[in-house]
Formats: structure tokens, C-alpha cells, sequence
């Protein structure tokens, strides 16, 4: 049997081998003559298509060409682009006879910090070979030297519904110029396909005055964020042609922009979409004592009036999922109760399930933490909203409650209102309303399309469950 198996494996391999001896030898093709009838330049695989610079490196670069034939002297001409105007460099290239490099020195001393532009250069045809790179495109950065300023809890009310997760930001030095650190990162999954990694969101704070780092101004246009196989995507801010829907604002270190998005691959736009941050992790600016000269004092009032203004469901409502994961939108209406008294006065917003401003939801309802200047209302736990406080005229004082409840009961058309809370300083507050009570319709808008269920999703603002940002009322 090994024997026989010996002969049957010569037996293919001198097969093998009479049939490979059958073949033909392949033909090369000869390769295209050079066109160029000059030194054939070209642009060497040692040039970067991109540089970044920090503010104390020099200001030159050099940009290296070859060329293939150096038997004599040649000067070959060079076509710039530079649509900025601030690269300055000779139009042409000088070979003595035998060099086959030569360096270009490029200077960008003229670029002021933070500007990013493009140095086009292209050789004749007839001095630039074929075989080579006859164009080269060179993107610079004259960058700012970032300093690490701590970290943001981002929020975002767009493509995220609201979640959260915490951004480096860095400071521009000697610059009242910020940006934030992959400022979607909280926000990509690793298997979406997306890639936030090296992008930034820059825009610009006052820091002039101690303890203010209020918003100046966001960069205008595009600010990329991210990007994938088939597409890539930018916050696009501009006030001056979208107004509406590109703005900012600010409070202590909060921070909330409303902005477009903006896919590259379409030129598409949608939005607007709100971009909120809180500075939380080394502020570097001083955050008031909320409660500072507060009033302490009890209240035990019993209203002799009591006001109602319903202001609608489109500030507090959110985005959430049905029951078949589907997007849908929780309905929540808002309402403001002011109980007065002989030497003061109870105010306090309402945040209930819809119920159209017809009549006053009933129930017992959570008073939140507040502040002076941002209070969470009773019902539903908000984050930034006003309201919720005691004022007492008589002693130019406010309270600013932090816990207990407001009970609403309903009999024969006749209301009960009470109030059982405790202010930030420790004050007990208690007040109460009984009588029929008037409605006042704040919207101001005669809406015939309210909502049932999902058919308000384009009217609502899409913010976070429970959160809003300060509304100005007029």
C-alpha cells in the first residue's frame, strides 16, 4: 500500500508539472511614456495633508519635491491657492544639476490664533510627472494652547431624548474661548456605527469680570460632531439668518444653546434642537448662595383670594415610548395658584397630567426643592422652571420652599387649596383657600388643534421628563 501511494502522488506531481510547462509566459504591459518634458516634478509621499501648530512653534513649514529627471538646472513653477491670504512663499522651485529634492518654505506668520485654512499647490503639467503627485492640498491649524478647565454634564434634547453624561471642556489660553471635549461622546453607542473621537464644540465666555463666565457667542456655522461610513454630522449655529431657532443662554453654570443639525453628506437641516450643559466639576466662577439673607419666619394664613392661570402643556411635556417602543409624548399641563393674604401671598406653579385647563386637576402634590432664582414646582420634579415661594410684603421677604405638599380637593363645584411646606431656611409655611375658583386661560394662542395623545408631538418642546429651561413671560 506504500508503495502504491508513492506512485500516485509522482504520478500527479509530474502531471502537475507537464501541465504548468504548458502555459504561457505572461506579457507585460509597457508602461505609459512621462508626459512631462521638463525635470518631472512631483510633490513627495513625506508631505502631511494636515498640520496643527501651537502658539509658541515656528511659524514655517516646508513642503518637499521631487523630481525624476535631474541631468540639468530647472526652475519650475508653482500655482498657490490661498484664499485667506496669509501664507507667504516663492511661486517656483530652483534644481541645480544632479539634486533630485527641494524644500519649499512655507510661512504662516500671518495667521492669527485659531484660524484653521488651506494651502492649495499644484505644478505644471508639463513639468510634473505622471508617476507622481502633481497637486497637494495642505489643511493648517494655527491652534490655541488648550488648558483642561474640568468637565460638563451634558444634556442633549435631540437624537438623545434628553440623557445625560459628563464632557471635558478646555480653555483657550490667555483667550475667553472654550470648547467642549467630543461633545456627543456621552451619547454614541459602539455598535451604531458612529465615531465621535477628535471633535469639538467651541464657543465663547466672558471672563472679565470676577466670577462671571457667562455665554458671549457660539461659533457661526458648522461645528462637526460626528461622523460614519455613510454620513457625517454638525451642530450648525447661525443668528443672523435662522434667529429663531439659533440662540443661548445662561445662568451661573448653566449653560443651554438652541441649534440646528446639519448632515454633511445632504446639506440637510434639522432641528431646532436645545444643547444644555452644567459646569459642575471645577467651575471656575462663583455660584451665589441661594438662600443668602433670607427671611426666617413662620406662616398660618388663611386666603381671602385665590388666583388660577392655566399656561398650557407645551412647556413641560416629554418625549417617552408607547407600550410598542414607538416615540410618543407625555402630556403635561401647567398651572399657577396664587393664594393671597391680608400681609402676603402664596405662589405656587402646578405641573399635572393634561387635563385641557378646563378644571383644576385634584390630588396631593410633592413641593420640590427651589432656589431664589430657579424654584422646582409642585407635582412633577422640574429642574429650572420659577415659582413655588411665599412672599411677605410686610417684611420685603420671600421664602423659597423646599419640601411638603399642596392638596387640591373638589366638592359641589367649591375647591379646598392647601399648602404644608418648609421653606430652604427652615420656615414652616402653611396656607389655605376654600371657595369656587376662576380659571384664567395664560396661552394666548387659540389652539383648536389640542392634544390627544401623540397629536401634539410637533408643538412640544422636547426636553428632558420633568425638566424645562426659565421661561421669559410678557
Amino acid at each position: 500500500m506504500k508503495a502504491i501511494y508513492k506512485i500516485y502522488l509522482l504520478g500527479i506531481t509530474l502531471g502537475l508539472i507537464a501541465f504548468t510547462a504548458c502555459e504561457e509566459a505572461p506579457v507585460r504591459e509597457v508602461s505609459p511614456e512621462d508626459t512631462a518634458t521638463g525635470s518631472q516634478a512631483y510633490f513627495t509621499e513625506n508631505n502631511k495633508k494636515s498640520l496643527a501648530f501651537l502658539p509658541n512653534d515656528t511659524t514655517i513649514f516646508s513642503v518637499e519635491i521631487g523630481r525624476r529627471n535631474t541631468d540639468a538646472v530647472d526652475t519650475i513653477a508653482i500655482q498657490i491657492t490661498d484664499e485667506k491670504g496669509v501664507f507667504v512663499l516663492a511661486d517656483s522651485v530652483y534644481f541645480s544639476a544632479g539634486e533630485s529634492l527641494q524644500l519649499l518654505e512655507v510661512d504662516f506668520s500671518a495667521m492669527p490664533l485659531g484660524m484653521n485654512t488651506e494651502l492649495g499647490l499644484k505644478l505644471d503639467p508639463k513639468d510634473a510627472t505622471i508617476y507622481g503627485t502633481s497637486e497637494l492640498v495642505i489643511s493648517v491649524l494655527r491652534d490655541y494652547k488648550w488648558i483642561d478647565r474640568g468637565s460638563v454634564t451634558v444634556f442633549e434634547y435631540g437624537f438623545a431624548l434628553g440623557e445625560g453624561g459628563p464632557v471635558p471642556i478646555q480653555q483657550a489660553e490667555k483667550e475667553e474661548i472654550f470648547r467642549l471635549v467630543d461633545p456627543m461622546s456621552p451619547f454614541s453607542e459602539e455598535d451604531d456605527g458612529s465615531d465621535t473621537e477628535g471633535y469639538y464644540f467651541v464657543f465663547s465666555l466672558d471672563t472679565t469680570e470676577v466670577g462671571n463666565f457667562a455665554m458671549k457667542g457660539v461659533n457661526q456655522g458648522v461645528q462637526r460632531f460626528a461622523s460614519s461610513q455613510f454620513s457625517s454630522y454638525a451642530f450648525y449655529f447661525d443668528s443672523v439668518n435662522y434667529a429663531p431657532y439659533c440662540y443661548f443662554d445662561t445662568y451661573v453654570n448653566l449653560y443651554s444653546i438652541s441649534l440646528l443639525y446639519a448632515n454633511l453628506a445632504t446639506n440637510g437641516l434639522a432641528g431646532p434642537i436645545t444643547y444644555e450643559f452644567i459646569w459642575d466639576v471645577d467651575f471656575p466662577g462663583v455660584i451665589p448662595d441661594p438662600y443668602e439673607d433670607d427671611a426666617t419666619i413662620n406662616v398660618n394664613w388663611v386666603a381671602t383670594a385665590a388666583d388660577v392661570s392655566y399656561w398650557g402643556y407645551l412647556d413641560y411635556s416629554y418625549p417617552i415610548q408607547d407600550k410598542f417602543g414607538g416615540d410618543d409624548w407625555y402630556i403635561v399641563d401647567e398651572f399657577e395658584i396664587t393664594l393671597e393674604a391680608a400681609n402676603g401671598e402664596v405662589v405656587l406653579s402646578l405641573l399635572t397630567d393634561y387635563v385641557g385647563g378646563a378644571v383644576l386637576p385634584t390630588g396631593e402634590f410633592p413641593i420640590n426643592t427651589s432656589d431664589k432664582e430657579n424654584t422646582v414646582r409642585a407635582g412633577f420634579k422640574a429642574g429650572f422652571p420659577n415659582g413655588s415661594f411665599v412672599s411677605v410684603p410686610s417684611i420685603g421677604a420671600n421664602l423659597y420652599l423646599v419640601d411638603g405638599t399642596v392638596t387640591i380637593e373638589e366638592e359641589n363645584g367649591e375647591y379646598t387649596i392647601a399648602v404644608a411646606a418648609e421653606s430652604a431656611l427652615g420656615s414652616q409655611v402653611e396656607a389655605s383657600w376654600t371657595g369656587t375658583v376662576t380659571i384664567v386661560d395664560e396661552t394666548a394662542v387659540d389652539d383648536d388643534d389640542e392634544p390627544s395623545g401623540v397629536k401634539s408631538q410637533m408643538k412640544v418642546q422636547k426636553l428632558r421628563p420633568g425638566q424645562k429651561l426659565p421661561l421669559n413671560r410678557k
